[in-house]
Parts: C-alpha cells; sequence; structure tokens
C-alpha cells in the first residue's frame, strides 16, 4: 500500500471529532455521490481481508497523538522534574504531562534508543484550539414549536491546519480520486451539523509518501487510528472508548444508529507479531447488508520502552 499526508484547514467550527472510521465513513458515502453506488461497492470488495484506504485520526499540523506509554512512578517523577528545575511543583507537573493530547513530530527525529516518556516532555505541543459549549433549544420539526428544556453541544474551533494520514491501495484507487473526494467533503462539510455549515475546510496540501509511514521498527507501532487490533498485534499500553456510531444519508430515514463498538484510542501502542501495511478489522456494526465500520489502524512503527 501507498502513503498519503493530507493537510486541511478548517474555515468553520468542527461538531464532531476527526476520528479515522468518521473520516472513512464520509469518504465512502462522498465517493458515492461523485462516482455512483456500484464503483463504491466494487472498492468495498473483500474489505474485510483487504481494505482499499485506511486513514488515521486527525491531528494538529505536525504533531502527533501523545503515545500511552510504560507509567512512571511518583519517585522517577520526582528525580526527573528535578533535574528540570521542578522539583518543587513536580506532582502538578506529572498530573499535566498525563493530559497532553500531541506532541510534535520532531520526537522522531530526537529518539535514541526505546522511546519513553521523560523523552516527550520537551516536545509538548499546546493546540490553539477551542472548544466551546452552545446552549440550544429542542424544537419540534411536525409542529415547529419549542420543546421544554434545554440541551448543550460541543463546537471545535481550529486555528491550525490538520493533517490526515492514509495508506491506499494503488491498484484500486489513485490520489487524484482520494483529493478529489476531499476536495468534495471540505465543501459540503464534515460531521455532525454540516447541513448548517460546520466542518467545511480547504485541503492545502497533499503529499505522498510521507516520511513517518516508511519508518522501520522491530517490534512494536504507534496507532494512529481509532481501531481493534486484530490477530497479528497486541496491545501493551492503551485506552478504550465507546463509539456510538451513526449512518450517514439515506439510511437515516430508517435507523440512523448503528451498534455500539469498543475502540483503541490513537495514541496507543501495540506490539506486533507480522510486519503489515496496516491492522485492524472491519466491524459489522450495521443492520444494512453492505455497510462497514473501519477499525484498521495505521501503524507508526517506533520501539518503546517495555
Amino acid at each position: 500500500m501507498k502513503s498519503l499526508k493530507l493537510t486541511i484547514k478548517f474555515k468553520s467550527p468542527l461538531g464532531s471529532l476527526l476520528l479515522s472510521d468518521t473520516i472513512f465513513g464520509h469518504f465512502c458515502w462522498e465517493y458515492r455521490d461523485i462516482f455512483g453506488e456500484d464503483r463504491l461497492k466494487e472498492l468495498l470488495t473483500n474489505f474485510e481481508t483487504k481494505p482499499f484506504i485506511v486513514f488515521s485520526d486527525g491531528f494538529i499540523k505536525d504533531t502527533l497523538p501523545m503515545p500511552f506509554l510504560k507509567p512512571k512512578s511518583l519517585d522517577e517523577m520526582k528525580e526527573f522534574f528535578l533535574k528540570s528545575d521542578k522539583s518543587a511543583d513536580y506532582y502538578s507537573e506529572a498530573k499535566n504531562l498525563k493530559k497532553v493530547r500531541f506532541v510534535d513530530l520532531d520526537f522522531l527525529d530526537d529518539m535514541k534508543g526505546d522511546l519513553e516518556l521523560f523523552a516527550l516532555y520537551n516536545h509538548i505541543h499546546e493546540p490553539s484550539t477551542k472548544t466551546v459549549h452552545f446552549i440550544r433549544n429542542s424544537v419540534n420539526r411536525i409542529t415547529n414549536t419549542v420543546h421544554e428544556g434545554l440541551y448543550s453541544t460541543v463546537e471545535t474551533f481550529y486555528d491550525e491546519p490538520v493533517d490526515v494520514y492514509a495508506k491506499y491501495d494503488e491498484n484500486r484507487i489513485d490520489v487524484a480520486t482520494v483529493k478529489r473526494v476531499f476536495i468534495s467533503i471540505g465543501v459540503f462539510g464534515f460531521g455532525r451539523d454540516k447541513s448548517t455549515g460546520k466542518g467545511r475546510f480547504k485541503l492545502v496540501d497533499i503529499k505522498e509518501e510521507p516520511e513517518i509511514l516508511t519508518r522501520k521498527s522491530s517490534r512494536s507501532f504507534i496507532s494512529l487510528s481509532s481501531g481493534v487490533p486484530d490477530e497479528d498485534c497486541e496491545v501493551l499500553y492503551g485506552r478504550t472508548f465507546t463509539k456510538f456510531g451513526k449512518h450517514g444519508r439515506a439510511p437515516v430515514l430508517k435507523n440512523p444508529f448503528k451498534n455500539p463498538v469498543i475502540l483503541f484510542k490513537s495514541g496507543s501502542v501495540f506490539k506486533f507479531k507480522n510486519k503489515k501495511d496496516v491492522y485492524g478489522k472491519a466491524l459489522r456494526a450495521s443492520s444494512y447488508p453492505g455497510h462497514y465500520h473501519s477499525a484498521y489502524i495505521l501503524p507508526l512503527f517506533v520501539d518503546v520502552e517495555e
């Protein structure tokens, strides 16, 4: 499989998380609208064993997700921050380190030996994104009246560009097609409330064969996607979450809800048995035939401290 790095710039706030499975779903629906349902079905042939494309989550430009690494003891934390002139408040520093979401991409250039937690301390990236809670009324669309009670929604404003990585089967889809579909997604919007203008973006750059996806490792990788491990990898350190997915487009008129699935977050670390382009699975989380939930994992090969 060949590799891509797509850089996008949001022009409006985003109502949904930039997760790999959601990106894949948008890609498929937009591909269908452009090229037709038969072409999409052809692409999805053997998807459970051979995906035509696998995406990463979306990350602030030139950053990666903070990996889940071997925990450090309080004594180790204190010793480290003593050397960093932060011994007076090492406990707060240790707590803040656990909250970090992104690290600068250049930590890969400074790596010496196996990756461990303290090696990332000087590469922490503080994103300039802003998360805003909006209070809204519930409206009955039949009677066009407001219900009693309010509800809250969350929107994220991105000041910085966002990177999305992908690996694709060059025998089934090409770069020009991927670019065309992403441009179309950006025009019509991504995620929740895109019909009201949310999630619109511009594709500002597309780079083939980015260096980080060609890295080599002898035993482990960091997941760049939200996914489920397959039999060729096992989790070393990670965290899961439950995804309550929804369908897009036509099925919404019948049943918009998918079955919930448990996914590992991007940044989870896995030990692999056999080296592959991608790991993970395609899940059948839908009651509609031919619909897949992409739980494939895009790996960043890095040896980590065990």
